[in-house]
């Protein structure tokens, strides 16, 4: 895998990627103290358009926005994927059309017509940058200080928020994971056990396309038809206000049985115009701790959603070669 021109190598690539992907915040549903953090950074930054900008994959997904409609933008026309390639530094540009590197881009010449910008990056204890808290302006400008410092402060309070977020997942996690009841007559040493993760994509979309209501009772739906393929001693639970799914199973989990639990989950996205991701992880030891297994089972579900928007990718090349 090449590294894609002006973006960070593949493997800081991956752990950036990997790092978004353990706060479940890409396509989660909107929510206050983050619309708050950025209202404040447009009213304090007096910019007509400020949001809290993450860099999923191939895109540019906006958790909250003030001044633009789209949830969601390509990642080749995103400031803000510019603004993560440096972590610690605030990205200011004060006229994007004498910046050679935005002046041709079709959110400065057209789209909504941005010539100021100013992004701080989300930085994860790890070092990686995330997204920004990011600001604005169809007038060349700059900000003061003080209005640098808020930006920085408002992209720390945001983190702190993510961080929580995070915490509270965990901890759900390891409440509802316990590994499998053993099966009856199962013979010594045969307590390994898996965890299988499975998640709908474009949470948020399909809310917002066919209703809270119509969505939940489909999760749920989808939540009886994956019990239905448990055996005995096994376990399901959903992770609270999300669409995932988290099994836990006796043995290994092959690939028939996993591709199984994928069709399942995939028949009822259908129905939301979507689609399902699983992956899953087996314990190293009857005695290693389900969170663990669930980190491992959580890293191949990113592996899976990358290698997911890759192929993808892929199909489209030789169909715009052909045009």
């Amino acid at each position: 895998m090449n590294a894609t021109p002006g973006r960070p190598p593949p493997m800081s690539e991956r752990q950036r990627q990997r790092d978004l992907d353990t706060y479940r915040i890409v396509d989660s549903l909107p929510e206050t103290a983050y619309d708050d953090v950025v209202r404040i950074a447009a009213r304090i930054c007096d910019a007509p358009v400020a949001t809290m900008s993450l860099i999923d994959r191939d895109r540019q997904w906006f958790k909250s926005r003030v001044g633009i409609e789209s949830t969601e933008t390509s990642r080749e026309v995103a400031f803000c994927d510019h603004a993560v390639r440096e972590p610690q530094l605030l990205m200011e540009v004060p006229d994007a059309m004498h910046d050679p590197r935005f002046r041709d881009n079709p959110e400065v010449t057209g789209g909504i017509g941005i010539r100021f910008y100013a992004g701080m990056p989300l930085v994860t204890p790890n070092g990686t940058a995330v997204g920004t808290v990011c600001v604005i302006d169809r007038r060349p400008r700059e900000l003061d200080e003080g209005q640098r410092d808020a930006l920085a402060a408002l992209a720390r309070i945001t983190m702190n928020l993510l961080e929580s977020r995070r915490q509270l997942l965990e901890a759900e996690i390891t409440a509802a994971l316990q590994p499998p009841a053993p099966v009856d007559g199962a013979h010594h040493g045969a307590s390994h056990y898996s965890v299988v993760i499975v998640e709908l994509q474009g949470y948020s979309r399909v809310v917002s396309q066919r209703g809270h209501r119509i969505v939940e009772q489909t999760l749920q739906q989808c939540s009886q038809a994956l019990e239905r393929l448990l055996k005995p001693g096994e376990a399901l639970n959903r992770v609270s206000g999300a669409p995932e799914f988290v099994l836990t199973l006796n043995g290994d989990v092959d690939a028939e049985r996993l591709q199984a639990i994928e069709r399942v989950a995939n028949a009822s996205a259908t129905m939301l115009g979507t689609d399902a991701v699983a992956a899953a992880a087996s314990s190293m030891s009857p005695k290693e701790s389900p969170l663990t297994v669930f980190g491992r089972a959580d890293e191949e579900l990113t592996r899976r959603k990358t290698e997911r928007i890759d192929v993808a990718a892929a199909s489209v090349e030789p169909a715009l070669m052909r045009h």
